[in-house]
């Protein structure tokens, strides 16, 4: 419907301000750009009320189709576009955006928001390459606004208990750390289910930049970031396209603990293990079941004072706990940023966190092409340079 001036009205309860004076906001309006799988996922959750202080106020999506099943499933009268520009240009219709598009177009988005005043929630990854991402920073820091992602493996119950371990030095000074993962299988009916996808032209990356994602934050999260690292990619290994289904990265830490991360989406066998060793016990996690070695006194400490030759006089106390099957928090995750905007509290995982997971698998991308250990930060111009070559190559 539109107005004698032409520009397009909606139902007088969508334009209601979200706060008034003397009466505080009950629940952020949140629009949903990108109508994808997850995008249409989110949005039926927030349509049926399932997130706390939150609503939906508009979508935006590109593809006929998606419009039609946004105006089917959501109700005649939400707001549909089909760009984001017209989006922006009727700002007065919520207060968050949720991006879930294409990889590469997160940056952009991003800053529009910015731009607009707009608090941001955006899916894994926050964009291709850190060289898009130079704007991100200045803006989240320049803006009052609540800017997180959607790491929602950090609400895992056991990755909890880690983090709450390794901040509570119980296991000591960390000498080793090895984490392998297979659980994220592919086939090709997930490659070929969007155009963009398993491309350096279209998606930027393969595994590592995908489904990569939410390792390398839990991995940064607990362990924070390297000062160097090696890959090791045989890009293609399990499938016909240039960018990777696996990657095993070494990376070199200022206190000279040694830390290996193994990727791969191309085995069949379902393995999530995590393994680190400190200075006054060993934590092993194999799938939900965490196992706790801890010694009776700090091994530098044993080794100095020990009248014999290895293990003898070392006592050991294990414990060993199971949590409930991974699943999705996804309602959780949304429901804590509605929080953080009502609240003005910070959010469970700031936004700018996923400049470090994307920085490490720029580095690993570039080790790999070059065949070299890279520093971090990395050169952000040569990345960019490489990335290039390959989008060529593609063609």
């Amino acid at each position: 419907m539109m107005n004698q001036a032409g520009r397009e009205r909606f139902p007088a309860r969508l334009l209601l301000k979200t706060e008034r004076k003397g009466r505080r906001m009950e629940k952020i309006r949140m629009a949903v750009i990108g109508i994808g799988t997850m995008g249409k996922k989110y949005a039926k959750m927030i349509q049926e009320g399932r997130i706390s202080g939150m609503c939906l106020g508009a979508v935006c999506c590109r593809s006929h189709e998606s419009s039609q099943w946004a105006k089917a499933e959501l109700g005649g009268e939400l707001p549909v576009f089909q760009d984001t520009e017209k989006l922006f240009d009727a700002s007065e219709l919520f207060d968050a955006c949720l991006i879930v598009t294409p990889h590469k177009l997160h940056p952009e988005m991003i800053i529009q928001a910015f731009d607009k005043g707009k608090h941001i929630f955006c899916d894994k990854p926050i964009g291709v390459s850190m060289g898009q991402c130079l704007k991100i920073r200045q803006k989240a820091e320049e803006k009052d606004l609540v800017f997180a992602m959607m790491f929602h493996q950090r609400m895992y119950p056991k990755y909890e208990r880690i983090h709450e371990l390794l901040e509570s030095g119980t296991l000591g000074q960390i000498r080793r750390i090895l984490m392998e993962n297979s659980r994220y299988y592919r086939t090709w009916h997930y490659h070929k289910s969007g155009s963009w996808r398993s491309s350096w032209r279209g998606e930027g990356g393969g595994a590592l930049l995908n489904q990569g994602q939410h390792l390398l934050d839990i991995w940064q999260w607990l362990f924070g970031m390297p000062e160097s690292l090696y890959a090791l990619i045989p890009y293609g290994k399990y499938n016909d396209f240039s960018v990777d289904d696996e990657a095993t990265i070494v990376m070199k830490y200022p206190d000279k603990k040694t830390a290996v991360f193994i990727l791969t989406t191309g085995e069949g066998t379902w393995t999530e293990r995590l393994e680190i060793v400190g200075s006054k016990g060993t934590l092993l996690l194999e799938d939900s079941h965490l196992t706790l070695h801890l010694y009776d006194r700090d091994l530098e400490e044993y080794k100095r004072t020990a009248s014999c030759n290895s293990r003898e006089e070392l006592k050991e106390r294990v414990t060993e706990e199971t949590f409930p099957q991974d699943e999705e928090p996804s309602e959780e995750m949304l429901a804590d940023f509605a929080q953080a905007v009502l609240e003005k509290r910070p959010v469970r995982v700031n936004g700018l966190e996923g400049l470090n997971s994307l920085e490490l698998t720029n580095a690993a991308y570039l080790s790999a092409w070059m065949g070299a250990p890279v520093s971090l930060p990395i050169d952000e111009v040569q990345y960019e340079r490489e990335l290039e070559k390959r989008i060529r190559e593609e063609i």
